[in-house]
């Protein structure tokens, strides 16, 4: 008798242990993007631009973590605490944002009141950054593959929209001229949700 019951708690010890994340084999949450994302890449001296910043863990689900934001030029462009850019002076400088052990930056470009003939769009793994580049007239954007691939098409409307960028693209940048003015949406095929957009003036 006194074996059975022994035999009973040694059982119900082990199916109540059985539900911890280690011996279920589960992992705990790791930071593992910070998401950065910036309005434009382009801004005036003077004016002001938001960046924010959305952490998640390895499964894409939101992960709690202190960012830090700060400026690769003090003398092109100032950041907040909180991540608002300001435009101090023309030129280009990197803002970063920091979250525990990951780093993640975009490029602004402070220009005097007119828009840039020239910008870079970067691709995260599965983000453009920025996501809206504003451009003048005439202007060219180089869309910048890493390792990883993706593409760029344009949405059919409206008119006007350079060539789309097909396939698989890797290691290489891309150049599009944009000669219509207008808003142009954009998106990667490969990843769902991956899109931009690309503001002539």
């Amino acid at each position: 008798m006194r074996f059975t019951v022994a035999l009973a708690l040694l059982i119900a010890a082990a199916c109540s242990g059985g539900n911890s994340p280690t011996q279920s084999g589960g992992s705990p949450p790791v930071l593992a993007t910070l998401g950065l994302s910036a309005p434009g890449n382009t801004l005036a001296i003077g004016g002001t631009m938001q960046l924010s910043a959305s952490p998640r863990d390895q499964d894409g689900s939101p992960f709690q973590t202190v960012v830090t934001w700060t400026s690769g030029s003090l003398f092109v462009a100032t950041i907040t605490s909180g991540g608002l850019v300001h435009g101090v002076a023309e030129g280009q400088a990197h803002m970063y944002a920091r979250g525990g052990s990951l780093t993640d930056s975009t490029l602004i470009t402070v220009v005097t009141g007119a828009y840039p003939s020239s910008a870079p769009v970067y691709m995260l793994p599965s983000a453009y950054s920025p996501v809206q580049t504003d451009i003048a007239l005439g202007g060219t954007v180089q869309f910048v593959f890493p390792s990883l691939g993706h593409n760029v098409f344009f949405n059919a409307t409206p008119a006007g929209a350079p060539a789309d960028i097909p396939g698989q693209v890797s290691n290489q940048t891309v150049s599009r001229t944009f000669n219509t003015k207008g808003t142009f949406a954009y998106n990667c095929t490969i990843h769902p949700g991956m899109t931009g957009t690309v503001v002539v003036h």
